[in-house]
């Protein structure tokens, strides 16, 4: 009798197991889409959820405070030039989505990213003065079809990605959009990535895909 209920808890667990993997590949995955008209020829900076839950968490897989200081003095003034130069620029908000997932999130990143939470808002130090906010609930924000009707109607051809976290939803929307004919510079200045190996990798991803990183000015070499 034992031996079979130790069976059942095994096979429910593993099967549980899977699931949530199948989810992880299914959040990560980038999406694709209609390519882009062949005169676009504006550029945008987006900058991907720089939320209170995320940038001022604490504990494992946080941020260190004086690397978010730095990454949103350089998104502030990546925002200021954009603003100059009548370029559009676009804000991410992650909610995430599904029971299971907000379950996970709960337990895992004590509910970040879940809906209705104050930390849900753009960082306070963020200088949003009214640009579009568009909600994702996977890694890659072209999965909300409004943000790419926001990109169409004003003719953009050329994004700058800035936020968090170079790992995940950097690395998903900047593949996002090269699927769909995005020229996609990552402003890695601009950016947090809470594990270094992790995020080399998605760099590696990155640039394979034919997306340019900087740090600062200049190119980011990886070698």
């Amino acid at each position: 009798m034992w031996p079979i209920i130790l069976l059942a808890v095994v096979a429910g667990l593993a099967a549980l197991a899977g699931f949530f993997v199948a989810t992880a590949r299914r959040i990560a995955r980038p999406t694709r889409g209609e390519a882009i008209a062949q005169d676009a020829d504006r550029s945008a900076l987006l900058v991907i959820d720089m939320q209170e839950d995320f940038t001022r968490s604490e504990g494992t897989g946080a941020y260190d405070p004086a690397d978010r200081d730095r990454a949103i003095a350089r998104i502030n003034m990546l925002v200021a030039r954009a603003r100059d130069a009548g370029d559009p620029i676009a804000f991410i908000r992650q909610e995430h989505r599904g029971r299971a997932v907000q379950l996970v999130a709960s337990l895992l990143l004590g509910g970040a990213g879940n809906p209705g939470r104050p930390g849900g808002r753009l960082d306070r130090d963020i200088d949003a003065q009214g640009a579009p906010a568009f909600v994702k609930h996977v890694a890659d924000a072209f999965s909300n079809p409004e943000l790419e009707a926001y990109l169409r109607a004003h003719n953009v051809g050329s994004l700058t990605l800035t936020g968090l976290d170079l790992t995940h939803c950097v690395r998903g929307t900047a593949l996002g959009a090269r699927n769909r004919g995005y020229d996609v510079v990552v402003d890695r200045a601009g950016s947090l990535a809470a594990r270094e190996q992790a995020a080399t990798r998605a760099m590696d991803d990155m640039e394979a895909a034919g997306v340019v990183l900087c740090d600062g000015e200049g190119t980011l070499g990886l070698g």
